[in-house]
């Protein structure tokens, strides 16, 4: 039997190959709860953002349809993994500037 590398660490931010067919069958569809989309509809996601400081190890990726990998990267939402592995979203929050003392 023949082994691949599926854990990249840093070496390597896309998410391709080996990796991502393992990520495919393991997620199945878009993890964000509620979305159905089949994994051929998805992207690989970073839940630690790589430009700070994630690895490209399965158990800091997840599959997001396009909506909801949009939602996170331009939308600002957060995606947090529970001690039991379920990814719940968080919404971003919402500031307001300080009006005229």
């Amino acid at each position: 039997e023949e082994s691949v590398v599926i854990d990249m660490g840093r070496s390597r931010r896309v998410i391709a190959g080996p990796a991502k067919r393992a990520l495919k069958a393991r997620d199945g569809h878009c993890v964000w709860p509620g979305c159905e989309r089949p994994a051929s509809w998805c992207d690989g996601h970073h839940l630690v953002h790589w430009i700070r400081g994630g690895s490209t190890d399965l158990d800091n990726l997840v599959l997001l349809c396009h909506r909801h990998h949009w939602k996170v990267h331009e939308g600002g939402w957060q995606l947090v993994k529970t001690d039991d592995r379920d990814i719940v979203p968080i919404a971003p929050t919402i500031t307001f500037g300080r009006g005229p003392d």
